[in-house]
């Protein structure tokens, strides 16, 4: 699988796929309800509520879900008044538990991630929240989560094993009961899903844990399908300074399709490993994913009445990325709490380059960076804070996605200077909106402190760096080497502009860091 694939579907600008349309007719989605995106406003609200329309997703963005016999409509009246964004099937998820695994479990799990010795921090009621979206649990029922800080958003009757599993792998206190969490007895909040895991209704759940103060959401579910509303919740999570975790998935013997949350930018995205540190063969491999944690015969806590190992004491064996993902949740929380002067991304990203390296040296499909190491992310030096993010394409910094454009990063006067980093699928291109005055000049440099860089200039009629429309320059040479380009404004008033920096599609590696210059 190749990072060409992601690209197709998240570098081509937003969709727009209305009911009957070809291109949507092999979604497996919700059959009532479709997802129109607008600008954010009240214009777009009043016209939305018109077509008895429902708001998704994080308030200040402009997901609506509407009927689908209503859809098209909609989306008519938003085009007429040029605030249609994008449109696309409510996408169905699935979450991302494997085949049940009856044999005990004859090594730790635990002591494979957290070493022997660490020392976890403390948890109180101001440290680092994890927001678990899964299905429903109810932590005061067992006694696993007894003396612990584990809760639950609302109540919602419990139809599976899954959400309490995934909470406990992640929190589970020290209490003499059962087993322990990776950060046991951290703050962790259960955000219950619907019993259809629509796109719609991740995007809300998504908006939930903002609300909630979230520092780190966990998905342990996923879908072969891309959903745009999704993204757009995920890219506010991050706007908020929230790392986001997502499962693999457990499809590689079926085809080994990418996962969608897993799989979009800014995802710390998680595999299985087996006990010895081998990919497990369920766990899919493609270039989204950034580390591994034990997926394979992980004992956990389940409700006593979804107990199927023969012993319905509330404890039993699982497999599948799902109880991957929680593990490494829990460690960014611990890391930002252990490390608090460490930005959002910086904690994800020692997280992510600290894993213990399995099978051939360096990163690999198959396990990414290697299996989740506590001890060596508290204390791993941490790369460059990449600032401004989400700015992954036009639309993030243009206002057609939060409402209001970004401010410009270069005004016309003063010369600017920023660091940042790219990566093909974790942060495919960095977007900064620059502004130029009449008559006047900018001179952009992207000087690569690693890999190979590519840098684009596009003027205002652009709405996505995937296409050509407004586009100036496209400046690649091999190697790392400097790109330039001066942009000449010779209108007769002040014009926007987007810079563009991305990893070149001739690059060896996945990312690349660089320094960008603009001045007069």
């Amino acid at each position: 699988m190749t990072a060409a694939v992601v690209a197709a579907v998240l570098a081509v600008g937003p969709p727009m796929q209305l009911p009957g349309d070809a291109a949507a007719a092999g979604v497996r989605a919700d059959a009532r309800t479709w997802i129109v995106g607008a600008r954010p406003g009240e214009r777009s609200a009043r016209i939305a509520a018109r077509y008895g329309a429902r708001h998704a997703g994080p308030a200040g963005t402009g997901g609506w879900l509407v009927e689908r016999r209503r859809a098209r409509a909609l989306a008519r009246a938003l085009r007429a008044r040029r605030l249609l964004v994008y449109a696309e099937p409510n996408a169905l998820r699935r979450t991302q538990q494997a085949t049940l695994a009856h044999d005990p479990l004859t090594g730790s799990w635990h002591d494979a991630v957290v070493r022997p010795g660490t020392t976890p921090p403390a948890a109180g009621p101001d440290s680092p929240l994890i927001a678990l979206i899964d299905t429903p649990t109810d932590p005061p029922a067992h006694p696993e989560f007894a003396g612990g800080r584990t809760t639950t958003l609302r109540s919602r009757a419990l139809r599976d094993l899954h959400g309490t599993a995934t909470a406990a792998v992640a929190a589970a206190p020290l209490n003499g009961v059962g087993m322990e969490g990776v950060w046991p007895g951290a703050r962790a909040l259960n955000v219950p899903l619907g019993a259809a895991i629509t796109c719609g209704e991740s995007a809300d759940r998504i908006a939930d844990a903002i609300t909630a103060g979230a520092a780190v959401i966990n998905m342990s579910y996923g879908s072969d399908q891309a959903c745009f509303l999704e993204y757009v919740a995920i890219q506010f999570a991050v706007a908020h300074e929230i790392v986001p975790v997502a499962a693999a998935g457990n499809e590689f013997e079926d085809g080994n399709p990418l996962e969608f949350p897993a799989s979009l930018p800014h995802v710390l995205t998680v595999a299985s490993v087996a006990e010895d540190g081998s990919s497990s063969l369920f766990s899919n491999a493609n270039e989204a994913v950034d580390l591994s944690a034990p997926g394979e015969n992980v004992v956990s806590a389940v409700p006593p009445q979804y107990d199927e190992d023969g012993t319905p004491d509330g404890w039993m064996p699982l497999s599948g990325t799902s109880f991957s993902a929680p593990m490494v949740a829990a460690a960014v929380a611990w890391v930002r709490q252990a490390r608090p002067e460490l930005t959002y991304d910086q904690a994800a990203q020692v997280v992510r380059l600290a894993a213990r390296d399995v099978g051939d040296p360096g990163w690999d499909e198959d396990t990414g960076y290697g299996v989740l190491d506590v001890a060596a992310a508290l204390g791993k030096e941490p790369p460059p804070h990449d600032a401004l993010e989400p700015n992954d394409d036009i639309e993030w910094v243009d206002g057609r996605a939060f409402g209001k454009p970004d401010r410009p990063v270069f005004r016309g006067r003063r010369k600017v200077k920023l660091q940042a980093l790219v990566d093909r699928l974790e942060d495919p291109v960095d977007v900064y909106r620059v502004k130029v005055r009449a008559g006047r000049r900018a001179r952009v440099k992207a000087d690569p402190a690693f890999g190979n860089v590519e840098l684009a200039v596009f003027n205002a009629r652009a709405d996505t760096v995937g296409r050509r429309r407004g586009r100036l320059t496209r400046r690649d040479r091999a190697g790392e080497r400097t790109e330039r380009y001066t942009i000449r404004n010779r209108s007769g008033r002040k014009r926007a502009y987007f810079v563009a920096v991305g990893v070149s599609p001739d690059a060896r590696g996945l990312d690349a860091g660089y320094k960008l210059r603009i001045a007069r």
